[in-house]
């Protein structure tokens, strides 16, 4: 009858373990190289995901200099990129609310201009909010922009699409993600960093 006598300088028992854990080791790789390049890609656009919906906020640029007229961000709605441009960059009747005190120029305004500042108080302080399309909010101060941005404020704004913020500070979309509370996926989240130079 024939032993297996153990060889010193080769073990086969060994090598044969040593290839299962191999394979075992290179699908946890595997996995795990999956996992960070899908991680990378989801920050790379900008989102924060809360109670599984996912936080996008999208520079307008990306938008406004594209091809077509229909945009869309990921899972927000469908944006109409000629109606966007036009509420950016034509004269509309509009309400400015700033430090307490309020001014609508002309009737049905489709535009609010505020700041971070005064965010808290659109719901009580705005009384024509129905035909409000789009929100521009300056972000004034690093402290400004790194506060939570509380979308609630808006929760009483029944057309309301937009939300866009302006700023001069350098951000980038994640920053502003991750300080997005009360998020509402009726609303696109967009960005402009505008430094003043008119000279491009």
């Amino acid at each position: 009858m024939k032993t297996n006598s153990p060889n010193v300088l080769f073990n086969h028992q060994a090598m044969l373990l040593l290839e299962n854990t191999s394979q075992v080791m290179k699908q946890k790789l595997l996995l795990i190289l999956m996992l960070v390049s899908f991680c990378s890609v989801s920050f790379a656009q900008g989102t924060r995901a809360i109670q599984g919906r996912a936080i996008i906020v999208t520079d307008v640029n990306s938008i406004l200099f594209t091809d077509g007229t229909t945009g869309r961000i990921a899972t927000n709605a469908a944006i109409n990129t000629e109606r966007l441009r036009n509420l950016i960059t034509e004269v509309q009747s509009s309400t400015y609310f700033f430090e307490g005190a309020v001014h609508t120029y002309g009737d049905a305004p489709t535009n609010l201009f505020t700041d971070l500042g005064s965010l808290n108080q659109l719901n009580t302080s705005i009384t024509l909010k129905e035909n409000i399309e789009i929100a521009t909010v300056r972000i004034n101060s690093s402290s400004e922009l790194n506060s939570t941005i509380d979308l609630a404020s808006f929760s009483n704004f029944p057309n309301l699409k937009y939300i866009y913020f302006i700023t001069k500070l350098d951000t980038t979309s994640e920053n502003i993600a991750s300080h997005i509370a009360n998020y509402d996926t009726r609303f696109n989240i967009l960005y402009k960093i505008d430094k003043g130079d008119r000279n491009q």
